[in-house]
C-alpha cells in the first residue's frame, strides 16, 4: 500500500495577493519560526499549502504548514548520514576540527593537547554513543582557556547542525551519575534555546592541568552554541577529577536520551510550535 505524501505548495504569479492569504512573516511567527527559516522551507517546496508571489513579496494560505523532509514516510527512520556534522574553526588563537555522528557508538579520536580534555571529552563520547573525532590546538596560554572554550563552541555547533531540524528526536533528557566520591546530575533540552546552569563545585580546583573553572565555562559554551538548554549539578564529591568526570558522563547520558530517535514518534518534530531549529 502506498501512502500518500503531503501536498506540495502551489507557486502563482499574481500582481495582487489572494483572498485570504496572509504574509509569510506573519504564518511564520504564527507558527514560532523565523521568517528566513519558513522561507527555506517554501523554496524547497516543503509546505503544504497555497503559496503566492506578488512581485518581492510572499503570501501563503492561514493554514500553510512546514514539512520537514527528513521525515520520507510515516513512522520511518531518520537516516544515521542525516545527523552528522564536520566543522572547523579557525581563529589567531586556535584551530579545531570536529566530526560527530548522533548515531555513533562511542567511538571517539581526540587530540587537544591538553590530557585532562581529551579524557573528558572521551567520557562524553563514550557513554553518549557519539562518534567523535576531534583535533584542535592553541596559544601558549597556560590555563588553556582558548583551547577549551573554542573546542566547546565548535564541539556545540556540531551538534547542532547534526541535530538539524530535530525531526524524531526526543529532545529531553536527564541523568544523574556516581563516581566514588562524586555524585553529578545533568538535564537537558536540545530544542533549540541555549542556556546554561552550572554548577560544579570546581571554582579554585585543579582538575588535571585545567583550572575548575574552565569546566564550567565549556559545559556553559556548549550549551550556548549547541543550542541546548543544561542544567548541570554536583550533588556531592571531594576529588576534582571525579567531580568533573561525573559531570561529563552524566551530560553524555542526559545528551544521549536526548537526541535518540523515538519509534512513537519518528517523523515529528519534538514541539507544538512545529520547529526547534529557527
Amino acid at each position: 500500500m502506498v501512502e500518500s505524501q503531503p501536498r506540495r505548495a502551489t507557486r502563482r504569479r499574481r500582481t495582487r495577493a489572494p483572498s485570504g492569504s496572509v504574509p509569510l512573516s506573519q504564518r511564520a511567527a504564527e507558527l514560532g519560526m523565523t521568517t528566513a527559516s519558513l522561507r527555506r522551507y517554501v523554496n524547497l517546496g516543503s509546505v503544504t499549502g497555497q503559496v503566492t508571489h506578488v512581485g518581492n513579496r510572499i503570501y501563503v494560505s492561514r493554514d500553510l504548514t512546514a514539512n520537514p523532509r527528513r521525515a520520507r514516510r510515516r513512522n520511518a527512520e531518520v537516516s544515521a548520514s542525516t545527523r552528522q556534522a564536520t566543522l572547523t574553526r579557525e581563529t589567531s588563537e586556535t584551530r579545531v576540527t570536529v566530526e560527530v555522528n548522533l548515531d555513533g557508538q562511542g567511538r571517539y579520536a581526540v587530540q587537544t593537547g591538553e590530557a585532562m580534555l581529551d579524557h573528558l571529552l572521551a567520557q562524553l563520547a563514550r557513554h553518549g554513543l557519539l562518534d567523535i573525532t576531534l583535533t584542535a590546538s592553541g596559544d601558549s596560554l597556560p590555563d588553556a582557556h582558548h583551547l577549551a572554550e573554542d573546542v566547546a563552541i565548535v564541539l556545540g555547533r556540531a551538534l547542532r547542525q547534526a541535530i538539524g531540524d530535530g525531526t524524531g528526536i526526543r529532545r529531553m533528557g536527564s541523568a544523574t551519575v556516581p563516581l566514588d566520591d562524586a555524585l553529578a546530575q545533568v538535564s537537558v533540552d536540545a530544542g533549540g534555546r541555549g542556556y546554561a546552569v552550572v554548577e560544579t563545585g570546581l571554582e579554585g580546583a585543579r582538575v588535571g592541568n585545567l583550572p575548575g573553572e574552565l569546566v564550567g565555562h565549556f559545559l556553559e559554551r556548549l550549551a550556548l552554541e549547541g543550542g541546548l538548554t543544561l542544567h548541570a549539578k554536583t550533588l556531592a564529591g571531594v576529588d576534582p577529577h571525579h567531580k568533573a568526570e561525573a559531570l561529563f558522563k552524566a551530560l553524555a547520558r542526559a545528551l544521549r536520551s536526548a537526541v535518540e530517535i523515538d519509534p512513537r514518534a519518528a517523523n515529528q518534530v519534538p514541539s507544538t510550535k512545529g520547529t526547534i531549529s529557527g
